[in-house]
């Protein structure tokens, strides 16, 4: 049965209400209104407090969890043998780098800790047997691995070790091995390459034979004698055709064009060639017929 729609009540029907039936029933409901007002606020309160306290517990559970879960990671970190050295791979950038003796050299690290292992120490062990190195690079491959890139000082020139007491070429080696000299003065005893270029210098006064890995000429030598090479070239259009260096003396002597021309460590290249053009423009070329000594400060001596 369908219910019929509310309707205005009959004007003889109504009644007049008073303002303060009015008010009276304002008030009421209003008091209403406002207690289910602070009876939800109450639930609210109570319920915000059980959730603070239940964040409260969860997060010293978590805290709790993490600091155990962070100790027990310290601990296999510290003493479990699945982090130890078991596998050192080496890179080499220089064929005759020796991986067998970089092995032999990295044998301490094998067994410990790869975590206390730095690159410093690797550095240390690899320069005491093997001086030639020019820079090492380490890289850790958890959980038992080590990776060595190692690249050695450039050949700059192949060897002749000469006997000072007969002045004569006395070739050290023969076949497929040969003396070389690095940028640093190294003494090198490697495997020849093909096709390599390599300017020969005379090594003179080396009455021992050296050693590889030793040091046997400064790298200021070198240095000096590369860049007093490279200005007879571009100045005066000279090649040298041989490069001697006298280690008691500290000098080195450059033939080109028949004649040697000697120069020291104690004056720059820029003196030497100095002196060897106001050479030039006083004597005639054809008179020399040995050498040219640069070396002294205020004269020039030829033969």
């Amino acid at each position: 049965m369908s219910i019929r729609s509310s309707k205005r009540l009959p004007k003889k029907f109504e009644r007049n209400i008073s303002k303060r039936t009015k008010t009276l029933v304002a008030k009421r409901y209003k008091r209403r209104r406002k207690s289910k007002k602070d009876k939800l606020r109450r639930v609210r309160r109570r319920m915000d407090q059980q959730f603070e306290k239940w964040k409260k517990a969860t997060l010293l559970w978590v805290a709790l969890f993490s600091i155990g879960l962070f100790c027990l990671v310290i601990v296999l970190l510290l003493f479990s043998s699945l982090l130890h050295i078991q596998e050192i791979n080496v890179q080499r950038f220089n064929s005759r780098l020796d991986v067998e003796k970089v092995q032999r050299v990295l044998s301490p690290l094998f067994d410990r800790h790869i975590f206390f292992v730095q690159e410093g120490e690797v550095k240390l062990l690899l320069n005491d047997g093997i001086p030639d190195i020019k820079d090492v690079r380490l890289q850790k491959e958890y959980p038992s691995k080590l990776s060595v890139a190692i690249e050695l000082h450039p050949i700059v020139a192949r060897l002749t070790i000469v006997n000072p007491d007969e002045d004569e070429e006395e070739l050290t080696s023969t076949g497929a091995i040969a003396d070389y000299v690095t940028d640093h003065g190294i003494y090198v005893h490697a495997i020849t390459q093909e096709g390599e270029r390599y300017p020969m210098i005379r090594l003179v006064d080396w009455g021992v034979r050296p050693m590889p890995g030793e040091a046997i000429v400064s790298p200021e030598m070198l240095m000096q004698m590369q860049e007093t090479e490279t200005e007879l070239r571009k100045q005066f259009g000279h090649e040298i055709s041989i490069r001697s260096i006298y280690q008691r003396g500290r000098e080195y002597h450059l033939f080109v064009d028949g004649i040697s021309l000697w120069f020291d460590m104690r004056s720059s290249v820029e003196q030497h060639l100095r002196r060897y053009r106001i050479f030039l423009q006083n004597v005639p070329r054809e008179e020399v017929k040995q050498y040219i000594d640069l070396r002294l400060t205020d004269r020039v001596i030829h033969r």
